[in-house]
């Protein structure tokens, strides 16, 4: 009886973690975890909108939340990045908003932030730049078996991946990196979305065709950082 009364709490205990979870998202709001812990930004991008900086913070896989905002004095918006979740990033004074990395796109400002509307404002639908993949891991299904219909060797940057891609009609996405057993980067080119291609065990990054130039790596990947 012990074992089954032990069991059941078990049960009951991962049927609510995911709610929990879901209810301890952060996404617009002031961030406010005690300043005592010192936590700091691991990284400074430039976004022009929270949308921009959420798609940074998505491209990095040590991202876990962002802060963004336009501050009192400040002609540009600021977008720091963090490698813990909303929730602990500490309480500031000039009025940036905290977001989880997974927020919902429909809790995202879009636009760009005013000193009237410092975040910017969320939009009522989900914009079509909220759905692109620009440098992030391939997540589609292996079952679709889908396929590159190029691979070039002649692209030494995502950049110039990205030219490729251009060029062509039939290209929708690409894929571009340093695998660990290659000492030229792969470029491959594909005729569905990004969010389309299958999961990868490389390390090869997917892109959409029309990801913004601030998104896409100009440099030349090497093995300790396989995307420029």
């Amino acid at each position: 009886m012990k074992t089954s009364v032990a069991l059941l709490s078990v049960s009951l205990a991962s049927a609510m973690a995911t709610p929990l979870t879901l209810r301890a998202q952060k996404c617009n709001v002031a961030p406010t975890a005690s300043a005592k812990t010192n936590i700091q930004p691991y990284d400074v991008a430039e976004a022009a909108t929270a949308e921009e900086c959420q798609t940074i913070c998505e491209s990095d896989e040590a991202c876990l939340s962002f802060l963004f905002g336009l501050t009192a004095h400040a002609t540009t918006p600021s977008c720091l990045l963090y490698k813990v979740p909303a929730a602990q990033v500490p309480a500031r004074s000039d009025g940036l908003h905290v977001f989880d990395k997974a927020c919902s796109a429909t809790l995202v400002p879009t636009t760009a932030p005013t000193h009237a509307q410092p975040w910017g404002t969320a939009p009522k639908k989900v914009s079509v730049r909220s759905e692109q993949k620009c440098n992030v891991t391939p997540t589609g299904s292996i079952d679709k078996k889908i396929q590159p219909y190029q691979t070039s060797t002649k692209a030494s940057t995502a950049e110039e991946c990205q030219t490729l891609c251009e060029a062509g009609d039939a290209c929708l996405s690409f894929l571009f990196g340093l695998p660990d057993n290659c000492r030229a980067p792969v470029c491959k080119l594909y005729k569905v979305a990004a969010a389309e291609i299958p999961i990868r065990s490389d390390k090869l990054f997917v892109f959409d065709k029309a990801c913004p130039a601030k998104l896409v790596p100009v440099t030349a990947p090497t093995h300790s950082a396989p995307r420029g």
